[in-house]
């Protein structure tokens, strides 16, 4: 009975060694210094810890494969007063509308923001047929005879939307969505972009991605749920569709996008949102976010985004310039977004 008393008690031992060996290694996996810190210098970025302190949003160029000349890319850093199991929902789910139908003068470029459920239901285009049927969207409705490539529609869209009008335009939108959630990003066609051009933004992507490594494998499991159309069979995603209707170049455009989001190791989540398909001025973009746990119960977030756009209106060095600035100076007005909406919701 001794004998075997001794050996509960060693056992016991080696279990709460082992306990706490696994407790330590845990905290130093979700620590406030390590998690980021190697998570970020993996995909070789320096983080500006002085300015986020002063709580400075930073943005720094995030140059893309100088083979793919239509995209441009960002990155930003920033810090936020909630740990990253709150942050992480919030940004899936945000809403910069904040619920709002905003006017066309009102500041912001989204105008109209809607989420929907699959499959999308009747109510998922009520808001949409109200705009439509109003100025300044109701200019979507005239596709027919714009110069080719105005719109991202192929000959029998543009025919279709100019027969039936709004319901052409959801049967269009329906189309593109279910073709997503069904096949993913490989499934959705090129779309013309002008005379024999034709685009395809989730091809294209595929190609930035692999040409960026170490931020393609940082972000894979997020990567490869928007992929496959929002779905990963191995582990659980949060997902969460929407369209919106939007300012693009001093235009209506619509936009159709998906976001998926993940708890990573460490106490890190990750959150990828990917506007597959817009109706004209860009082509598609992406938004990656790493989000970490910080002192003092707080969050760093590192957003990464690239979006494509027609390669000849950055084909001189100055108008690239000014699109890299434009498009920082976007990706930026998203992070202040984020933070006066978290810190609205404490």
């Amino acid at each position: 009975a001794l004998v075997k008393s001794e050996g509960s008690r060693l056992r016991g031992g080696f279990l709460l060694v082992g306990y706490a060996l696994a407790l330590l290694l845990a905290m130093t996996a979700s620590g406030q210094e390590g998690g980021w810190k190697e998570d970020l210098k993996r995909m070789g970025f320096e983080v500006p810890l002085e300015e986020m302190e002063k709580g400075e949003i930073v943005g720094q160029k995030w140059i893309v494969g100088g083979a793919r000349p239509g995209f441009l890319g960002a990155k930003a850093f920033f810090v936020v007063a909630a740990k990253p199991e709150k942050v992480a929902p919030f940004i899936l789910n945000l809403d910069p509308t904040e619920g709002k139908e905003l006017a066309w003068q009102d500041a912001g470029t989204v105008k109209v923001f809607q989420k929907f459920s699959r499959p999308p239901s009747a109510e998922t285009w009520g808001r949409f047929r109200d705009q439509l049927g109003k100025m300044p969207f109701e200019t979507m409705l005239l596709v027919e005879g714009h110069k080719e490539g105005r719109y991202h529609l192929t000959p029998e869209e543009i025919q279709k939307i100019s027969k039936d009008k709004i319901s052409g335009w959801i049967s269009v939108l329906e189309g593109k969505l279910l073709t997503y959630s069904r096949g993913g990003w490989k499934e959705l066609p090129g779309v013309p972009a002008g005379p024999g051009v034709t685009v395809d933004f989730d091809a294209s992507l595929r190609e930035v991605l692999k040409e960026n490594g170490p931020v393609r494998d940082e972000f894979r499991r997020v990567l490869t749920a928007l992929a496959y159309g929002g779905r990963d069979e191995k582990e659980k995603m949060e997902v969460n569709d929407y369209w919106q209707l939007m300012e693009v170049d001093k235009a209506p455009a619509i936009s159709l996008g998906c976001g998926v989001m993940r708890a990573g190791v460490g106490g890190r989540w990750e959150v990828a949102d990917m506007q597959y398909w817009a109706s004209n001025g860009y082509y598609g973009s992406i938004s990656l976010y790493g989000i970490w746990p910080y002192e003092g119960g707080k969050s760093l977030i590192c957003r990464i985004d690239a979006v494509e756009t027609d390669p000849e209106q950055l084909a001189q060095a100055t108008a690239r310039m000014i699109g890299e600035s434009l498009f920082m100076r976007e990706v930026k007005a998203g992070c202040d977004l984020i933070k006066n909406q978290i810190l609205k919701n404490q």
